[in-house]
């Protein structure tokens, strides 16, 4: 009887958490202007993780085509003037140019 109960139990808990799921959807890493122009300030002080600054270069931006120009060009940026040390992402080159895309950035409606 036991037995029962707890497979009946785990059914029904299965079934919610799937419903919930299929209610929520996936998980969406969805980046608007003001997003960007945060973790390009970060950047430019120095207080930008290398996480932040992976995840921005890695994943593309589909629904708007300024920002994933913007985090095309910070790619290419990324691979000329990256360093290696943790705490300065970039070269002090490469901190000019982010700081020209931001400005450019902000002048933008995205």
């Amino acid at each position: 009887m036991s037995l029962l109960l707890t497979l009946v139990a785990t059914f029904i808990f299965v079934l919610i958490a799937v419903l919930i799921f299929l209610r929520t959807g996936p998980p969406v890493y969805r980046l608007e202007k003001e997003n960007v122009v945060e973790l390009l300030s970060l950047v430019l002080n120095g207080n930008a993780t290398t996480n932040d600054w992976e995840v921005f270069l890695g994943l593309p931006i589909r629904h708007n085509e300024i920002l994933e120009n913007i985090r095309l060009r910070c790619q290419v940026i990324s691979k000329v003037e990256g360093t290696n040390h943790p705490s300065d992402l970039l070269t002090e080159q490469g901190v000019k140019k982010i700081q020209k895309l931001l400005i450019e950035l902000l002048e933008t409606d995205a």
